[in-house]
């Protein structure tokens, strides 16, 4: 009941936020003083407060990791992530999958686009597809669905003979297939699927790798 709530309690105070003298604060500093804020800045502070209460205690951690990140440049923060520990499970759609070796792939060009004025059947005439507001090559995204994924697929059916793979299966072998096949040396999430990264599909407190202690990359 709302005429139960007591607004004076010092703990609901809504603080200003300060800008630090001296040397730049860290990003953790920072958050920390949003969640004390109002409007989304209090909200992205509170929902950095909830995922450090997840790190430090022992809730499993799933991050939802929708397209297209991995074409807008987020792979990097996610490996990031995966390889601390501070992600247990990782559900990702398989465009980003694709997308992270299309990103790997020799002179892959990815271009912002303004998504309010571009024009698409002008794109198509120069070869381009569109992720909403970025641009990829038409040419150099098919070569990685016929050249690589197309390839990894054909050759998986020749030796998969089961009518279903687990996706966990699936990234693993196609990790394996990656490296022997000399894909370049990948930080991307799909590339994580690579023998040595199994954490991929698997909870990292398995293997005693959550950090105790916050790094900012």
């Amino acid at each position: 009941m709302t005429g139960d709530l007591r607004y004076e309690d010092p703990r609901l105070v809504r603080e200003p936020m300060t800008v630090a003298a001296g040397p730049p604060g860290s990003v953790l500093a920072l958050l920390g003083r949003m969640s004390k804020s109002a409007f989304q800045g209090r909200k992205l502070g509170e929902a950095f407060d909830a995922w450090k209460r997840m790190i430090e205690g022992d809730s499993g951690i799933c991050l939802g990791y929708a397209a297209s990140m991995s074409s807008a440049g987020m792979w990097p923060l996610v490996t990031w992530l995966v390889e601390r520990g501070y992600v247990d499970v990782l559900a990702s759609t398989s465009a980003n999958i694709t997308e992270d070796l299309l990103d790997l792939m020799e002179d892959t060009r990815v271009y912002r686009v303004d998504p309010e004025h571009v024009d698409d059947r002008a794109l198509a005439e120069k070869g381009y597809y569109r992720f909403y507001d970025h641009i990829v090559s038409s040419k150099k995204y098919d070569q990685m669905e016929t050249l690589v994924t197309g390839r990894f697929f054909d050759e998986l059916a020749e030796t998969w003979r089961k009518p279903t793979i687990p996706t966990s299966r699936l990234l693993y072998e196609l990790g394996l297939w990656l490296d022997a096949k000399g894909f370049p040396s990948a930080r991307g999430t799909a590339p994580a699927a690579r023998p040595s990264r199994r954490r991929w599909w698997t909870s990292s407190r398995t293997t005693g790798s959550r950090p105790t202690s916050w790094t900012t990359p």
